[in-house]
């Protein structure tokens, strides 16, 4: 079947510039100026994918993308904005149900890569449906088959648990292209979220976590800044001291991350986690938003704020260099009971001593296929 994407942007120069971004690509490319135009293009040529902007005077993209869902619902939909305020992003995922979230001035590489990602999450979602129809044929007819069949249901089955870990995959990678908007409002903490969230799950497998637990860790990580997404700019990307009440201000974002993700059915396991990653473990003042302390913080929590204080405390800032690996081990076991949950503080202590400096790399990513091995 032939991939078609549409988008709608009331520009005629973004869309002319999208046309010929995707010229050479195997897909046809449609556009539209304005929301009515785009609503009858897609009950006409039913594009697999629609990527509409965010700000027009017709209708908003969030508006736009809820009424593609809820005529369309088997298209996926992809907001395109320059604007990456809290409440969009809330809006885009509840009432959008969006595949990504891709901020102007997009990459044009990435773009390409997302459409390709959105096209293969289509066909997949519709190869599931297919099976799941032949699964269930196949169920009702289960007592009239004989022991040679059970070869080609295990085979089936097999194609189904194929098939439901590829969704899981692409579920990571729309949780980190949500971070990755969040990361890009400041060009010193770039990768800040995947690396918080990579070292935490393996801080989670030192202490011997079960995987589904090591899988939450790990998406708690990615996830626990995303509550800067509602911080100003100027205070983000400040830098010199903040004052106090900037400071303050920083401090909300936990409380504003939860306040994301409890609006999101499939994470809420994870509001706790992301709420609670800056309490101190000793209870003290300097924890936030609610000074718990010892085992009523979250694990995720415990484990996310040793990792987040290690990658902040190795990587270049505005108003310092990344700190050498003998400071970065000094600190933590300074800190080790007061700020940080002894356990977790000893399996980084370890990782750091094991692996040294190349435990620290920057290029390094979740690997999820290996990590859904059976």
């Amino acid at each position: 079947m032939e991939h078609c994407v549409l988008f709608i942007d009331d520009e005629a120069n973004i869309l002319k510039a999208l046309q010929r971004l995707l010229r050479n690509e195997p897909c046809r490319v449609l556009t539209a100026n304005r929301g009515s135009e785009a609503l009858e293009i897609l009950d006409r040529e039913r594009p697999q994918v629609v990527v509409s902007d965010q700000r027009m005077p017709e209708i908003s993209g969030v508006d736009l993308l809820q009424s593609v869902r809820q005529r369309h619902p088997d298209v996926i939909r992809i907001l395109l904005t320059g604007y990456t305020e809290m409440n969009v992003a809330v809006e885009a995922i509840n009432r959008g149900e969006i595949f990504r979230l891709v901020t102007k001035p997009w990459n044009d590489e990435e773009l390409k890569a997302t459409l390709r990602q959105a096209f293969d999450t289509h066909d997949l979602k519709s190869e599931i449906r297919r099976l799941n129809a032949v699964t269930r044929e196949q169920n009702l007819k289960l007592q009239e088959l004989n022991r040679d069949l059970e070869v080609t249901v295990q085979e089936r089955t097999k194609q189904l648990f194929d098939k439901h870990q590829e969704l899981r995959i692409a579920y990571i990678q729309t949780i980190k292209a949500l971070a990755e908007a969040v990361d890009a409002k400041d060009s010193y903490t770039r990768g800040h979220s995947e690396r918080v969230g990579v070292y935490a799950s393996k801080i989670a497998r030192e202490l011997g976590l079960p995987k589904d637990q090591i899988e939450r860790v790990y998406i708690a990580g990615v996830l626990h800044d995303l509550g800067k997404i509602g911080i100003r700019d100027a205070v983000i990307l400040k830098p010199e001291k903040l004052t106090d009440a900037e400071y303050d201000e920083i401090k909300t974002h936990p409380v504003i991350g939860a306040r994301i993700l409890q609006q999101v059915q499939f994470l809420s396991d994870v509001v706790p986690c992301v709420r609670h990653h800056h309490e101190w473990f000793d209870g003290s003042a300097r924890g936030y938003p609610e000074r718990l302390a010892g085992d009523r913080i979250p694990l995720p929590s415990r484990i996310i704020l040793v990792a987040d204080t290690v990658e902040a405390m190795t990587s270049d800032r505005p108003y310092r260099k990344a700190m050498p690996l003998d400071t970065v081990l000094a600190e933590v076991r300074r800190f080790t009971g007061t700020q940080f949950d002894p356990n977790c503080a000893a399996a980084m202590l370890r990782l750091l001593e094991r692996h040294g400096e190349a435990f620290l790399s920057k290029e390094q990513r979740f690997d999820i296929h290996a990590f859904l091995e059976v």
